[in-house]
């Protein structure tokens, strides 16, 4: 599935057309990936974390990279996404992926129908945070679930709810493609 040569191919190129890092996020990343992992080391996350990941997110990790060149401002390596998850949703393993992803279509309640719990951790259970968008909005993996392996868009700090987006694969070779324009 993922072809590691041709995805650092086209990072060298886009680096080459943005010497200055004008293309959103790449002040952060530089249209680098972080060093890939072992199986192992994917492994001993997933057992800390109570989950497997998804095999086209796993595969990435060992054989593309972990963190880095990505949409918005970037990936986040996994250990940093656990980190942020952790502080941002007050729990740890195994509730916080292991609990299956609670949405199946696009979830933006209206505002004066939103729960009074709209911003709780409870709505994004099941995924790991990909990236930051800016301004409290994120791209989430789902890991848990029957539609584990896509990315989700949760931008409930502006009302705008969570989001159904792609496949993990397809969302990022769609960045590759096109690294200058937003994803959402």
């Amino acid at each position: 599935m993922w072809d590691a040569d041709l995805i650092h191919r086209r990072l060298a190129e886009i680096r080459r057309q943005d010497p200055e890092r004008k293309f959103f996020g790449a002040q952060r990343h530089h249209h680098r990936l972080g060093p890939r992992l072992s199986t192992r080391q994917v492994t001993a996350f997933e057992t800390k974390v109570g989950v497997e990941l998804p095999e086209s997110f796993r595969t990435f990790l060992t054989e593309v990279g972990n963190g880095g060149a990505g949409p918005s401002y970037g990936l986040y390596d996994i250990e940093e996404a656990f980190r942020l998850d952790a502080m941002e949703t007050h729990a740890g393993p195994p509730h916080l992926y292991a609990s299956p992803f609670p949405h199946t279509a696009s979830w933006n309640p209206p505002l004066e129908a939103q729960p009074a719990d709209y911003e709780e951790s409870r709505w994004i259970t099941g995924s790991l945070v990909l990236a930051e968008f800016g301004c409290g909005a994120f791209h989430r993996l789902v890991v848990s679930g029957e539609i584990a392996g896509e990315v989700w868009f949760d931008d409930r700090c502006a009302d705008d709810g969570i989001v159904r987006e792609l496949d993990f694969y397809e969302w990022y070779m769609t960045w590759l493609d096109h690294p200058q324009r937003h994803l959402y």
